[in-house]
Formats: structure tokens, C-alpha cells, sequence
């Protein structure tokens, strides 16, 4: 596979207008557990990268708890790569429930190649908003839409499913279950002050 900068721009592009064509591919690599695994982590670091630069031209943001995240590099690349891991293993498993025919493997390859679209789009970001920092809204709700775009298709395409709409809100209906168990759990485990 050729990762010169002018191919993965093209693979980029390519995955925007035919997602679904860019997932078979991606599925069609043949590549192991491990090596699915090997990917995520691999854009993982690059994402942490990414988000350094972005620190460097955009400066720190607002959040403190976020900012302190950022500023430990390490720790950001490892939850990352969590929660891509995870993300994978919920697209997989969650699509098997609803009678999936995909694989963890292919599904950890899809979650790596939808970071790499991710990351080169984020750099596209960066130099947009360094040139006309009055774009930075529509971009910002052009990136969120681009990653539910493409998730819903490559979710689509691992699993067989036929209806974008359906597999759309099923990733949607994941996604709160997994954030209302987190909070819940949280709630058990972080101690609540005194008032």
C-alpha cells in the first residue's frame, strides 16, 4: 500500500465520496487482530501528534481538565488508543447483535483508516483556520459530520446492513447506552465531596 502524502490525500478524498467503496477495500487488506491493533495504536500516536500542533498554532483551550490531558502526551495517545479499541470492538460486537457478518479484525482496520481520514482533515482544519479563522464554526461542524458520515457507512459496510438510517441511530443509541453506564460507574467509583 503506497502512503506517500499525494496517495493518502487521494485514498482521502476517495473515502469521502465513496465510503462504502473505501471500507471494502479497507476490509479486503485481510489484516489480523494484531495488526488491526497495530494500526490503531499507530494513529493513535499520530492523532496525539496532530493535537500538538493544533496546541502550538491554536493555543490551549478552555476546558482545564481537557488541557491538563493534553498536556501529558503519553496519557493522551493511551486513551486514544482505548478508545478506538473500544470503539472498534463496540461496532463489531454490537453489529453482531443485529446479525453482522464482520470481523474484529476488519472492524479495528476500519476504526485506523477512519482515524488516518480523520487526522488528514484536522490538518485541513488547522490551515484553513490559520488563513480565514472566521471558518472555524462550519468547520467544526463539517469535521463532526464528516466522522458520523463515515462511521455510519464503514458500520454499514462491516456489518452488511442494508439501511444507513437504521445503522445511523444504532451507533446513536450505542453511544448514549455506553455514556450513561460510564457515568454511572463513575459515580460509584470517584468519591463525591462533602457540602
Amino acid at each position: 500500500m503506497n502512503l506517500s502524502p499525494q496517495s493518502l490525500l487521494r485514498a482521502t478524498r476517495d473515502t469521502l465520496v465513496n465510503p462504502a467503496g473505501a471500507a471494502r477495500f479497507v476490509m479486503g487488506l485481510g489484516l489480523d487482530v494484531g495488526q488491526g491493533l497495530m494500526a490503531v495504536g499507530l494513529t493513535a500516536v499520530c492523532a496525539t501528534l496532530v493535537t500538538a500542533v493544533m496546541q502550538v498554532f491554536m493555543g490551549p483551550i478552555e476546558d482545564p481538565a481537557m488541557q491538563e490531558m493534553f498536556n501529558r502526551p503519553f496519557i493522551l495517545a493511551i486513551s486514544q488508543f482505548g478508545l478506538m479499541a473500544l470503539g472498534a470492538l463496540l461496532m463489531w460486537r454490537v453489529g453482531r447483535m443485529f446479525g453482522g457478518k464482520g470481523s474484529f479484525a476488519q472492524s479495528l482496520a476500519l476504526v485506523a483508516w477512519l482515524e488516518v481520514v480523520l487526522i488528514l482533515l484536522q490538518l485541513a482544519e488547522l490551515v484553513v483556520l490559520l488563513l480565514l479563522p472566521i471558518l472555524a464554526l462550519p468547520i467544526g461542524l463539517a469535521s463532526v459530520f464528516a466522522f458520523f458520515y463515515l462511521l455510519t457507512h464503514f458500520t454499514a459496510a462491516l456489518n452488511g446492513f442494508a439501511s444507513l438510517t437504521k445503522t445511523f441511530f444504532a451507533i446513536l443509541g450505542t453511544a448514549i447506552a455506553v455514556l450513561v453506564l460510564a457515568t454511572l460507574v463513575l459515580m460509584f467509583i470517584v468519591p463525591v465531596p462533602n457540602v
